[in-house]
């Protein structure tokens, strides 16, 4: 163990005791479910399964969403397959609450102290583990080593910044990457920066998000929502934040003197945000209505619909004619990901400031997929120009479908790490 991680590991020790008055003051600020703050330190009522376990683990909503796609897809491999998945934030459990499979055990992810980690995985005892992207937690990645429980990191996307901290902290780098036995990265600037920081070599494997086959919401429910609004024109503004809603409004207010009729669907990125945008738009003298207040199509008089609950974007992606994605049009977020419109055949317009996702966006940019632009009248621009269109074209949608390698070869990789199925607890002791 490096320095840097002995005292990492001495002070989160001293410091543990301190957590539950931080997890509570997070409870204050909503940020914690009150009911559930023992999961934070390793404590539940949940049981662990018979048989094999695997330990899932990423930060949001979007790490999450993949997890339980790759699992889902595990367990057409492997039946006897159960899974905890831990997540950090209240969104991404209230999005596996509405979206995994069975066989999916939810639990809020432990806090990164010694103590919380060894009660967590004392009582799961997990067979194998897997992290998403760029979940590097030191006392959870010295728990599984000490517990010899096989991990792989998958998707592994780091940004700029990131790279740099672990370049400069290569020792603790090189301790904790070796956790895992599989690096599958996202893409080729997080294996470079990887194996700079390592000296390990790292496949890029390349985005799983991308090679993740969606499952589009029934068209009878897509068609039957579009039927209701009288066949308006609809313009989406998906994954917004800050200053995005604001934005988005800007362009629309375009698009309404040119295209009567036509209606704006904004699904924040946070839903807890919907009360403070329905008043934004309201003070713009727009007709808003709130999709988690009144889940009914918006009559003719409503002017944009503010959709703030979990799990529906894909609803949202299938039922508007033109896609805006925010992340990137303010500083500061690193943009999103435009797979999932695409892959339902849309083409994406996002903003400038995606950082994150440069290699894809200046992949996807020539394609004519995506269109980068800086202001409210590029948005304007290219949401009329949509809408002018007959259909979206159905080249976008077989973009990203012709290649499930990444996926597959990342699968293989977690198969490779599991046991063979094992006999019940109760057939053991028998």
């Amino acid at each position: 163990m490096t320095v840097s991680l002995a005292l990492y590991r001495l002070g989160t020790r001293l410091l543990e005791p301190l957590a539950p008055w931080l997890v509570s003051k997070r409870v204050e600020k909503g940020k914690e479910n009150p009911g559930r703050i023992g999961e934070r330190f390793g404590a539940t009522r949940a049981s662990r399964p018979n048989g094999v376990v695997i330990w899932m683990h990423g930060a949001s909503v979007g790490e999450s969403r993949l997890l339980v796609d790759i699992f889902a897809a595990l367990r057409k491999r492997r039946h006897d397959v159960h899974a905890v998945m831990t997540t950090q934030t209240l969104t991404s459990a209230d999005m596996i609450a509405a979206w995994a499979p069975p066989n999916i055990i939810h639990q809020m992810a432990p806090v990164d102290g010694p103590r919380a980690v060894e009660t967590f995985l004392s009582h799961w005892r997990p067979d194998a583990a897997v992290f998403a992207e760029g979940e590097i937690w030191p006392n959870m990645l010295d728990g599984l080593k000490r517990g010899r429980v096989p991990a792989a990191l998958v998707n592994a996307r780091m940004t700029v910044r990131s790279i740099k901290g672990w370049n400069t902290r290569s020792g603790a780098a090189k301790a904790l990457f070796a956790t895992f036995g599989f690096i599958g990265a996202a893409d080729q600037a997080t294996a470079d920066g990887i194996e700079s920081a390592t000296g390990r070599r790292v496949q890029t494997v390349g985005n799983l998000k991308i090679s993740a086959v969606i499952e589009a919401p029934p068209g009878e429910k897509v068609a039957a929502f579009r039927d209701a609004t009288g066949g308006r024109p609809i313009v989406l503004a998906a994954s917004t934040h800050p200053g995005e809603d604001a934005f988005a409004a800007d362009a629309f207010a375009e698009v309404r003197m040119r295209k009567l009729g036509a209606l704006m669907i904004i699904v924040p990125r946070h839903p807890e945000r919907g009360d403070s945008i329905v008043a934004l738009m309201r003070e713009r003298g727009l007709t808003t209505a709130q999709w988690s207040k009144d889940k009914s199509p918006p009559g003719p008089e409503v002017d944009v619909l503010v959709a703030d609950t979990i799990g529906e974007l894909l609803f949202w992606y299938a039922c508007s004619d033109a896609v805006y994605l925010g992340g990137a049009s303010v500083e500061g977020i690193g943009g999103h990901n435009p797979v999932e419109p695409m892959q339902l055949g849309k083409r994406v317009f996002t903003g400038p400031h995606g950082f994150n996702f440069r290699e894809m966006f200046d992949a996807l940019a020539p394609t004519g997929a995506l269109v980068i632009g800086a202001s409210s009248a590029e948005l304007a621009d290219y949401w009329l120009g949509a809408l002018d269109e007959a259909q979206p074209s159905p080249l976008l949608g077989s973009h990203f479908a012709d290649s499930r390698a990444p996926f597959e070869k990342t699968l293989d990789a977690i198969v490779a790490m599991l046991p063979e199925a094992r006999r019940s607890e109760t057939e053991r002791h028998a």
